[in-house]
């Protein structure tokens, strides 16, 4: 018999392939994830043609400073407007952030529901830009007109040329303007470059600070004396990307970042809030609130792309703390009730700005089902041997209401001998009347046992003070103050409504 013989295989060529594919593969990944974070690090804003210097500046320094690519888009602040609405039809990627230069644009993307955040940045009125050696003394509009000057406009798409318009509509001087008029320009930009390149325009409508950054002669005419206008920040409501463009807008607004560049631009800043790349908030949150809010905070801090501590306890165990010093004040307080705002105004020398209505609730008798006790009013709580819970008068509004309620039946001192728990929460006496066999009755709200309703009865009190209500306010000294606000308009929003309402809260917020 031969012996076997074997064959050496080279198995390297196959093994090389293999390399080559998982390689491939890998660089595939990383270019795609590449691809995706660079897609998510791009914003596209629509930009009124006369804030074009410092939007770009400060655009680029946004870029350098957080690697985040801006591509501008320049016309009017009504072309762009419909950019937007036709956008939005054709169903075509849109614009992720939105500048006009006059306010009333942004209302109206608004109401037309282009836009959603908006923040003013910068202010400057309509003036009469004038070359700046011609040798004229204009008083007013009548002076204009009668020595036959040869001046442009702007086309009403154009944010000045809206307010110039109704300016002179107020003061009579319009149709005589418009028909007077050599030229009318889309953009404030291309009439004042006319009458600075262009020998016979002497003179424009425009913007002071496009007239001062062009070098002509800033004349302000009485006509016109009430035409400031707000240039603001929107972002868009098509934007997939939010957060990005709620950063690009707080970069703009922030003093120390786009507020400086608008200033050395001839604009008059509006201060924002101080700039951060995830800025920090602390809210302090009555308890009863907690299930309520969450969502809505959550939903916040993500699409902001903000960091969020909230501090849940009772209203009496909140303010004492702010009193003590230990943590400061809250950038946020959302109140059980709202005489503990009232309190801490009151015991801080009024630290916290005007406050917004959000929800009331009852409080309420928890019984056992069929009310084994008989139990109708607190009048009722002084029955010998019963076992009564309530939340502590010292740390939550729920127990100081409680003990209140009890003082105002006259048996205060025999309903007090019945009392076997004060609990520092509600959810620490519903916790026990589940258990079972320790109490016969508890204080709590209507809001904190929308889950209990098939095992136990809730006892309502007709006294008009069982009613807590639960408002929100920011500290005025907050570093964020803009960002507060929209976290407060959040919370009575519709969407918050119906969390709040879901719960058995009554809703007492006005409607957005």
């Amino acid at each position: 018999m031969s012996e076997p013989s074997f064959k050496r295989s080279n198995s390297w060529p196959l093994i090389t392939f293999f390399s080559v594919l998982v390689l491939v593969a890998l660089i595939v990944s990383m270019k795609s994830k590449d691809g995706m974070r660079s897609e998510e690090s791009f914003i596209t804003v629509y930009c009124a043609a006369g804030v074009r210097l410092p939007v770009e500046e400060v655009a680029k320094q946004f870029e350098q400073e957080l690697g985040v690519k801006v591509a501008l888009e320049y016309a009017s602040s009504g072309v762009l407007a419909n950019r937007l609405k036709t956008d939005r039809e054709g169903g075509l990627a849109s614009a992720d952030v939105y500048i006009p230069a006059d306010f009333q644009f942004t209302n109206r993307a608004l109401a037309d529901g282009l836009t959603t955040e908006a923040f003013r940045i910068a202010r400057w009125k309509v003036v009469l830009g004038l070359k700046p050696r011609l040798d004229l003394e204009l008083s007013n509009c009548d002076d204009l007109l009668k020595q036959g000057i040869s001046f442009v406009t702007c086309d009403p798409l154009a944010g000045v040329g809206k307010k110039t318009r109704k300016m002179l509509i107020q003061s009579g001087h319009w149709t005589s303007v418009d028909l007077a008029k050599a030229s009318s320009f889309p953009t404030v930009t291309e009439a004042a470059l006319a009458v600075k390149e262009n020998a016979g325009t002497q003179a424009a409508f425009i913007w002071n600070s496009t007239a001062r950054q062009h070098g002509l002669r800033v004349v302000d005419l009485p006509e016109l004396a009430d035409s400031s206008a707000d240039i603001s920040v929107a972002v868009t409501a098509s934007t997939d990307k939010p957060t990005l463009a709620l950063q690009f807008a707080r970069y703009l607004s922030a003093p120390q970042k786009g507020g400086l560049v608008f200033a050395r631009h001839k604009y008059i800043s509006i201060a924002g809030d101080a700039w951060a790349e995830r800025p920090k908030l602390r809210i302090d949150c009555g308890g009863v609130n907690r299930e309520a809010v969450e969502k809505t905070i959550s939903e916040f801090e993500e699409r902001e792309g903000c960091e969020v501590d909230v501090v849940y306890a009772g209203c009496g165990t909140l303010v004492s703390k702010m009193q003590t010093g230990e943590q400061g004040l809250p950038d946020l307080f959302v109140t059980c009730d709202a005489t503990y705002l009232t309190k801490a105004q009151l015991a801080m020398g009024n630290p916290f700005g005007p406050d917004l209505k959000v929800s009331s609730t009852r409080i309420v008798m928890l019984v056992a089902k069929g009310n084994p006790k008989d139990l109708h009013a607190l009048s009722d709580l002084d029955q010998e041997g019963l076992r009564i819970g309530t939340t502590d008068p010292n740390a939550s509004t729920l127990g100081a209401l409680s003990h209140e309620l009890i003082r105002e039946t006259g048996k205060f001192d025999s309903i007090k001998e019945n009392i076997e728990m004060m609990a520092d929460t509600a959810h620490t006496l519903i916790q026990t009347m589940e258990a079972g066999e320790k109490l016969d009755v508890v204080l709590v709200y209507e809001a904190n046992i929308q889950h209990l309703n098939e095992r136990f009865l809730a006892v309502p009190l007709q006294a008009e003070r069982a009613i807590a209500v639960q408002n929100v306010a920011a500290r005025k000294d907050t570093p964020y103050p803009q960002l507060t606000e929209r976290l407060m308009l959040r919370l009575v929003s519709d969407t918050s409504r119906r969390r709040f309402e879901q719960l058995g809260f009554s809703w007492v917020a006005e409607s957005e």
